[in-house]
């Protein structure tokens, strides 16, 4: 039995998002974008487009598939202004940036970036996409400032997988600490309140 959402969006939900609104020319970009963070915030087990779409009421797997591929926004400068939201709101300040990679077991081949590979999550080599991760942390508060895909080198050789897979022609490889530095960087062009890295 899959328990349903409500029809209407959470309160604190709606308010977080409502400051996101001009980056979606059309509404349905903007309730798509509630509708799969209200499955997001849910209970449910595995969160796809297809489960999301059942517990989830006002939306279906293709809009959120489409918010996920297919609608066009500009992800960098919606997270940077969220980030600057969160820093605008830190009230202790002088934290830490956590830096990790984290592992997604996967099954296939189409995933970007899916690869035989270790993964700190699965404890071992397995086949999974792996993300570096950077998270604002004080005694107060933890936030998460950005995330990367990593791409093994096998993928971004492979320029017809990648085309496939919709990874921007101007990618290239990286190792983890060279995505780790970037989001540093990241960090500090956004002036995230940030004393030690760790």
């Amino acid at each position: 039995m899959v328990l349903k959402a409500s029809v209407e969006p959470l309160p604190e939900l709606a308010e977080f998002l409502a400051p996101f609104a001009s980056h979606f020319q059309r509404s349905e970009g903007r309730e798509d974008l509630e509708r799969y963070s209200t499955g997001q915030l849910s209970d449910l087990p595995r969160k796809n487009g297809d489960t999301i779409a059942e517990a989830i009421p006002g939306t279906n797997a293709q809009r959120i598939q489409e918010l996920l591929t297919r609608i066009q926004w500009d992800e960098g400068a919606f997270n940077g202004q969220r980030v600057e939201m969160m820093r605008d709101e830190v009230r202790v300040g002088d934290g830490m940036l956590l830096l990790d990679d984290t592992g997604f077991a996967k099954q296939g081949s189409s995933s970007v970036g899916v690869a035989w590979q270790y993964s700190g999550t699965l404890g071992k080599v397995g086949n999974c996409q792996v993300a570096v991760t950077c998270v604002y942390a004080d005694p107060a508060v933890s936030w998460p400032v950005n995330v990367r895909l990593y791409l093994p080198k096998e993928w971004t050789d492979d320029r017809q997988r990648c085309a496939k897979a919709g990874v921007p022609e101007d990618v290239v490889f990286q190792t983890k600490p060279e995505i780790a530095l970037d989001l540093v960087d990241e960090a500090d062009r956004r002036q995230v309140p940030y004393k030690v890295i760790g």
